[in-house]
């Protein structure tokens, strides 16, 4: 008996579709660039409005879902209170943009980008160092300047006094290319320089004028010779932070003093021990005898930078590394400042490294103020323009061309500031006559003199200078 063949049945058919659309779903994603399997990209889960959803298997790469969903089912995501999305059966392959864009739904409000892991989104923190050396100028001085140049890399030098005013060519080439400067002291002797803060002060001032001269700029850095520890006291300490300057050590010693002729090896060891620590200020040397630090130069940058370093040159944007060790038994024998030398001295010098505010005059009943750019601070002192602060406190100027003489009518009293010879000379309403010596100077067409000689020839007696955050003010009678 032949039998009749019989068709498939439905259940066999119901399968083939599904699964004729289950690859068609794993072909498509395929094409976009995804993995509907495996833990390569894990189940979406339903977002809330506006939420974000996740995959299931902490492992795999998260997929962040932007925008409100409003209950409605897109193409490929989950219905809302289901575990199984919906396959993007009859979506036309993704374009090179839409995979650029990571969305393959045109128009809509929804958008897939793959998120990074958590460890990588967090900020990496930047590790910094900075190189410093000390003692210099000297010949080692050029060839760390040429490593330096060659590496594309900066570094703060702070230079002794003496060797600085021997040596001016070296301290513009460091200055020139890019470094900081910092005050080192006059002669690095340590009786004289920790027997007692004014000694020490003078040292640092002194310097500070010749590095001025040089460079144009006033350096607030200073480092100790030894470092502070055992060499610091409170003393010290409050004053150079009170006078402005950022008083810096150290916190890996390359140990390039410790004894002569330390070796390159050796130096390049000690330097490179801990490069685990966010902030390294690394103490080096270009003083005379150091070559051995040079040589070591290049292979120290090579290592910081394979470290993820970057190099930046000291200043005052961070709180100065301090050792703030007790200076021992011989502190006890130091003489402190007075108040007196104090407010002559430490007070007014804070005014040297704060620019950028404006100077007001207030002499009597009247007040003139000098933007910052129209007035400078020159060995602790206000330098200012006669003719600008004198017709502001409501006086006149005139050239004299023959004398090459500014005259000035201020407060009754006629003043005569001779350019040529330097001085001031006045005469008072009731004939009296006097003079000041001053340094008196023509700078740009303009006659430029201290503001306290200006202001005592005028008759006004100095009271008092302040320095706040808003402005410098200068009082007298």
């Amino acid at each position: 008996m032949i039998r009749k063949k019989r068709g498939i049945s439905r259940r066999t058919a119901v399968r083939l579709v599904l699964a004729a659309a289950v690859l068609m779903a794993a072909l498509i994603y395929r094409e976009a660039g995804l993995s509907p399997f495996g833990k390569s990209s894990g189940t979406l889960q339903a977002a809330d409005s506006g939420g974000a959803a996740e995959g299931r298997d902490g492992a795999s790469p998260h997929l962040a879902i932007s925008g409100a969903l409003n209950g409605q089912a897109h193409p490929g995501l989950p219905v809302r209170g289901s575990s199984q999305p919906v396959p993007f059966v009859g979506l036309p392959p993704a374009s090179p943009a839409d995979r650029a864009s990571g969305s393959r739904i045109s128009g809509a409000a929804v958008s897939m980008t793959e998120a990074a892991p958590a460890a990588s989104r967090k900020s990496a923190v930047q590790k910094i160092v900075y190189l410093t050396f000390d003692d210099g100028p000297s010949a080692v001085t050029p060839k760390v300047l040429e490593i330096l140049r060659r590496e594309q890399v900066k570094a703060t030098f702070f230079v002794i006094g003496d060797q600085a005013e021997t040596r001016p060519e070296l301290i513009n080439a460091i200055w020139e290319q890019g470094n900081a400067i910092g005050n080192h002291t006059y002669d690095h002797n340590y009786k004289d320089l920790y027997s007692g803060f004014t000694h020490f002060w003078s040292q640092i001032k002194k310097t500070e004028e010749i590095i001025r001269q040089i460079t144009g700029a006033r350096p607030q850095l200073v480092r100790a010779p030894g470092g502070t520890a055992g060499h610091f006291d409170d003393t010290y300490f409050h004053l150079m932070k009170q006078a402005g300057y950022l008083a810096t050590d150290w916190t890996v010693d390359s140990g390039d003093s410790v004894r002569r002729g330390v070796p390159a090896s050796e130096i390049l060891k000690n330097s490179v021990q801990n490069t685990k620590s966010s902030r390294v200020v690394l103490l080096l040397h270009d003083g005379a005898g150091h070559q051995e630090s040079a040589k070591a130069l290049p292979e120290i940058i090579k290592k910081y930078k394979a470290a993820g370093y970057v190099f930046k040159t000291l200043d005052g944007s961070s709180e100065p590394v301090q050792f703030k060790a007790h200076p021992g038994k011989g502190a006890a024998k130091r003489t402190k400042p007075d108040e007196a030398w104090i407010a002559a001295n430490i007070t007014p010098n804070a005014a040297l490294f704060a620019p950028g505010k404006p100077l007001a005059v207030v002499a009597g009943m009247l007040q003139a103020s000098l933007q910052p750019g129209e007035y400078r601070i020159e060995n602790g002192q206000y330098i200012v323009p006669l003719r600008a602060v004198v017709e502001r406190l409501g006086g006149q100027v005139n050239w004299d061309i023959g004398t090459h003489s500014g005259l000035a009518v201020l407060n009754g009293r006629t003043i005569t500031a001779d350019t040529d010879g330097g001085g001031l000379a006045f005469t008072a309403g009731g004939g009296d006559r006097g003079a000041i010596a001053s340094e008196v100077t023509l700078r740009g067409g303009a006659i430029w003199l201290p503001l306290r000689d200006l202001l005592e020839s005028a008759g006004h007696r100095l009271l008092g200078a302040t320095s706040v955050p808003e402005e410098r003010r200068v009082k007298a009678s």
